[in-house]
C-alpha cells in the first residue's frame, strides 16, 4: 500500500517530457499565422498552413521577396519555410527558417515548454543576434 501512494505522489512531480511527435501539428503564431511542422524519415519540416489576415508583405500571396527570380511566384501556402531540423534531446535544430516577409533563410532552434506542451518557441539566428517568437498549437 505505501509503495503505490509512493509511486502516485511521485508521478505528480514528473514533467511531461517532450518527444520528437510532441512537435507534429499545427501551431499559431502572435497575428495568425499558422506553420504546420511534420516529420520526414526523421527529418522536420514546418510549412505555412494559413497566413495571418493583415500580412506586412506579399500581399499577393506569393513569395515576392524571394532573392531566387524563379520562386518568386510560388505560393505561400504550403511553402516549407523551417526545414532539415533534426530531433535531439528533447529540440528542433541544426535547420533552417525562411523569412518570406523578408526572403532570408535564418538557422533555427525549435522547442516546446516541458511544464506547457502547448506552447512552442520558435528562435531564428543571425550571427550572435537571435528572435523568438511564440506558438500555439492549434487544437483542431
Amino acid at each position: 500500500m505505501k509503495v503505490t501512494i509512493l509511486i502516485a505522489i511521485s508521478f505528480l512531480f514528473i514533467n511531461v517530457s517532450v518527444t520528437s511527435d510532441t512537435y507534429i501539428g499545427k501551431w499559431e503564431i502572435k497575428g495568425g499565422s499558422i506553420i504546420e511542422i511534420y516529420e520526414h524519415e526523421n527529418v522536420f519540416y514546418g510549412k505555412i498552413h494559413k497566413r495571418t489576415k493583415n500580412p506586412q508583405s506579399n500581399l499577393n500571396g506569393l513569395d515576392n521577396k524571394n532573392p531566387i527570380k524563379e520562386l518568386q511566384k510560388r505560393p505561400l501556402i504550403n511553402m516549407i519555410i523551417l526545414d532539415q531540423l533534426k530531433y535531439e534531446d528533447g529540440v528542433l535544430s541544426g535547420g533552417t527558417i525562411y523569412n518570406a516577409d523578408s526572403g532570408k533563410t535564418y538557422t533555427v532552434k525549435v522547442w516546446i515548454d516541458p511544464d506547457n506542451t502547448n506552447v512552442c518557441y520558435i528562435r531564428a539566428y543571425k550571427s550572435f543576434l537571435f528572435k523568438t517568437f511564440e506558438a500555439y498549437r492549434v487544437i483542431e
